[in-house]
This record gives structure tokens, C-alpha cells and sequence, in this order.
């Protein structure tokens, strides 16, 4: 008895030395990182005439491992295509993430500034960001990031993630006390070849904010491909505007620095105001009818530098889904940077 009292007690005290020696070795590291989306467009169809050197955007970022387990993550968004100044396109700045983070065996959660979960998976396999947001982040049905806390429980062929965000972006504080809250599931099967991923969000605030998504993608060697729908119910908290949206995307690498890619995306707006409608009613369907439609995109992009350098050379089409519709396209060259 005394003999495997000593056995059990030499054995605790080695693995809590072993554990004491793996937290005395870690050392707490950090490292800078950035990435930039430009590019160059021309209008070929429709009736403008525009051509122009852009910055989409810059992020500037440090990520900071405090334990094996903990990080920090502080990253700045640079853009200039989306903020106006007295009807002048203008750059602004705002922190896309500053958020702390734990990651241990299937767990990860975040609490802070941090990603949403919506379409993380889709982007992750359509892997162009620099070119075009996923449909729904292009179409604003969520924000790329926001304010909040968020968990994810991870194998690995099946994920489950739930968050709380403040529904707001990361462009704006918290302005009411609604918050949005999501629910998502993601399987990879056929030795993760085949991934797909349902989704659902709901506000509290009082006109009901609500999303519901499925998702569908395959991925080859030299092949991609997804799939993805999506309805939404009282778009921006406005009663009655609900929308309905679809993307389809393919890639096809000719080498591994050559790959061939198209994307179609389509969306239509419903109103179900209550009558009889109003001029501003009116106006803002009008507006909606010149932004609903179908979008087809096709390109060819060259990676100059695996994980460092990628360009592409492409053609974006727009056609309205107004009652006379109305076309228009642009001729892009889009290069990205990441360091």
C-alpha cells in the first residue's frame, strides 16, 4: 500500500513538474501583419465613364500570444470606396478587430471586435476578398465584424458556432439595447471535400431583423465550387422589405500559380408595406429595383507570389431589375498584398 502511495505520489509530482516547465518555457511572442486590396476599373457597358485608380482597402494589424491558450488581435481597416465627404469619395479608418481570444483542444471563443460567423465559410472558399466580398457581405445582409462575444466548438468534421453581437458593425457604436444573436452549423465530409453549413440570426430589436442561410461547397484539387442562399426578413429594421439572394461561384486552376474563375449573384427585394404607400415609400423601392438584379463576374487570376502577391483581370456585369432594366460593366485589374 505504502509502495503505490509512492508510485502515485512520484508520478503526480512529475507531470505537475512537466507541466510546470512547458508554462515556465512558453514566452509570450507577437507579430505585425497587413494586407492591401487595389486596383484599376474602366466602365465598358451602360452609360458611364469612369476610369480610376483605387485603394478598396488596407488593414494593418498585430496579434499578440499572451499563453499557449489566450491572444490578442488589434487590426486597423483602411478603405476609401464606401465613406463620403460632401459627395466626395474620401478614406476612413476604423479598428476592424480588437478583440482578446481563446483557443484550447475543440473550443475557440472571442469576446470583443471580432468577425461574424455568416459567411466565413464561404469566403474561405472563395478566397478572392480582394476581388469581391462574398455575396453577403457585398449585399450588407451582415456585417464582416462587430462587437460582441462569440464561441465555436470544433471537430474535425463538424463545427457548431453561437454569437451576440451588438448588431451595429464595426463602423458604428451601440446605439439601442437590441442585440443579434446566431446560430450556425458546419460539416465537412468526403475527406473534407464536400462542406456544407446552415445559418440563422434574429434581432431583439423591435422590428425583427432576421436571416436564414444554406450553403454548399466542393473542394478539389484543381476545382471549387459553391452554392449559396439566403433570405432575410426586414432588411436594415425596415417592416416590411424582405430580401432573397443567391450566389454561385467556380474556380479552375490551370496551374498553381493560373486559375480561371466566374461568380453569378442574384437578389430580389419583396415589400409588403402597408397601404396605401407613401412618396418615400415609393422612392425607396424605386432605389431597390436599381440595386436588385443579377451581378455576373469572370476573371482569370495569377498568383505572382504563393500567399503574398495575387492579381487578377476581370469583367463585373450588373443588370437591374427594374421594369426597363439597365446594364452595366467594368473592366477590372485587382492586385492584393499580404505581409
Amino acid at each position: 500500500m505504502t509502495k503505490g502511495l509512492l508510485i502515485v505520489a512520484l508520478l503526480v509530482a512529475t507531470i505537475g513538474q512537466a507541466i510546470a516547465q512547458n508554462a515556465e518555457e512558453f514566452k509570450p511572442y507577437g507579430r505585425m501583419e497587413g494586407r492591401i486590396y487595389t486596383d484599376f476599373s474602366a466602365d465598358v457597358v451602360g452609360d458611364g465613364d469612369e476610369k480610376a485608380f483605387e485603394l478598396k482597402r488596407a488593414y494593418f494589424g498585430y496579434r499578440y500570444q499572451i499563453t499557449p491558450e489566450w491572444r490578442a488581435h488589434v487590426r486597423v481597416d483602411v478603405g476609401g470606396s464606401e465613406f463620403v465627404i460632401e459627395d466626395v469619395l474620401a478614406q476612413y479608418v476604423f479598428f476592424k478587430t480588437a478583440a482578446l481570444y481563446y483557443e484550447k483542444d475543440h473550443w475557440f471563443a472571442a469576446f470583443g471586435l471580432h468577425d461574424t460567423y455568416q459567411f466565413k465559410v464561404q469566403e474561405g472558399l472563395w478566397g478572392k476578398r480582394y476581388i469581391l466580398p462574398s455575396m453577403l457581405d457585398r449585399q450588407k445582409f451582415d456585417f464582416s465584424a462587430d462587437i460582441g462575444a462569440s464561441a465555436q466548438y470544433r471537430t474535425d468534421n463538424f463545427s457548431v458556432d453561437v454569437a451576440l453581437f451588438n448588431g451595429e458593425g464595426y463602423k458604428q457604436l451601440q446605439q439601442d439595447d437590441a442585440f443579434r444573436g446566431s446560430v450556425g452549423l458546419t460539416g465537412w465530409f468526403l475527406d473534407k471535400k464536400l462542406i456544407g453549413r446552415i445559418y440563422v440570426d434574429q434581432s431583439s430589436a423591435d422590428v425583427h431583423l432576421s436571416s436564414y442561410t444554406g450553403f454548399v461547397g466542393l473542394d478539389l484539387d484543381k476545382f471549387t465550387f459553391g452554392a449559396e442562399y439566403t433570405h432575410q426578413n426586414n432588411y436594415t429594421y425596415v417592416d416590411g422589405h424582405n430580401r432573397d439572394a443567391y450566389s454561385f461561384f467556380t474556380q479552375y486552376n490551370i496551374t498553381p500559380r493560373i486559375g480561371l474563375w466566374a461568380r453569378i449573384d442574384g437578389m430580389v427585394s419583396e415589400f409588403d408595406f402597408k397601404e396605401p404607400l407613401t412618396d418615400d415609400n415609393i422612392n425607396y423601392i424605386a432605389s431597390w429595383r436599381r440595386k436588385d438584379g443579377e451581378d455576373i463576374f469572370a476573371g482569370v487570376e495569377y498568383v505572382v507570389v504563393p500567399k503574398r502577391i495575387n492579381t487578377s483581370l476581370n469583367y463585373q456585369h450588373h443588370r437591374s431589375d427594374e421594369a426597363s432594366p439597365v446594364n452595366s460593366g467594368k473592366i477590372f485589374f485587382n492586385v492584393e498584398v499580404r505581409f
